[in-house]
């Protein structure tokens, strides 16, 4: 699938200050938008170490870290995450595989089970070992399962975004939100935020939130994600460390074979 620059996009970001049309010129200028950000933050490979810290309502928390490797990006994606500490996830571990245009099919690996177990689609809503995120969280946003149109904009942490609202189309893979409305900062068109609706709501029921976005290797990353699940009060916050881009990954590395034999090294 091409996924190159759009022509036009140069000319919406020059205009970014002027109000778009309403309509669907308004689609196509939301659908620009994020063919721009694929194309600007599109990465080979990445990888860090995690620190994770998970805080309920009533203020108690709960600290895990884990190590991730992703190859691809967005639709194409593969990512291997597993779980370093405490001794009783160490060894856990996550296995993302893409299927072109749907779901992608994910695994789990529990070493108290010695097995791994794909994720069925009703369970897509479970929590992820403990946290705000369930396993579609876990997903790369590819916007092209999406119809999308332009809202206006807001400003995050003072920055101007682009705010596009995205609705998962029929036939891409059965979505748990109705809708997402992504922020995307105008100057480096990066997304800073995500607003997730569930059915009927007409309030966020979860944000994603990411902050302390610098470079590294000359990539725009934000290294602080919080997910808050504004209906419980609890939040989880991912700590980047260690961070590196375009690194070759082990051949094998991305396969339900190593999701199983690297969790005894």
């Amino acid at each position: 699938m091409n996924r190159r620059p759009l022509p036009l996009a140069a000319l919406l970001l020059a205009a970014a200050s002027v109000t778009a049309p309403a309509g669907p010129a308004r689609a196509e200028d939301a659908r620009a938008l994020l063919s721009e950000s694929e194309e600007r933050h599109r990465t080979r490979s990445q990888e860090y170490e995690g620190g994770l810290v998970v805080t309920s309502k009533d203020g108690r928390e709960r600290r895990k870290s884990w190590k991730s490797y992703r190859v691809g990006y967005a639709g194409d994606s593969r990512m291997l995450i597993r779980f370093t500490a405490p001794p009783e996830v160490k060894g856990v571990g996550y296995l993302s595989l893409p299927r072109p245009g749907k779901n992608p099919d994910q695994w789990l690996y529990l070493p108290s089970m010695k097995r791994e177990r794909r994720i069925a689609a009703q369970d897509r809503s479970a929590s992820f070992v403990g946290t705000d995120f369930n396993y579609e969280d876990l997903e790369e946003l590819d916007h092209e399962k999406y119809d999308v149109r332009l809202l206006d904009g807001e400003s995050v942490a003072g920055q101007p975004c682009h705010v596009v609202e995205a609705r998962p189309r029929s036939g891409a893979g059965k979505s748990l939100y109705e809708r997402k409305v992504l922020f995307l900062r105008k100057d480096i068109l990066y997304l800073v935020r995500m607003d997730l609706f569930r059915a009927g709501e007409k309030e966020p029921g979860k944000r994603l939130l990411l902050e302390e976005v610098s470079l590294v290797d000359g990539r725009h990353v934000a290294k602080r994600m919080a997910m808050q699940d504004l209906a419980k009060g609890s939040t989880t916050v991912i700590r980047l460390e260690k961070l590196a881009f375009d690194r070759p990954q082990p051949e094998g590395r991305h396969t339900l074979q190593n999701l199983v034999r690297e969790a005894g090294d």
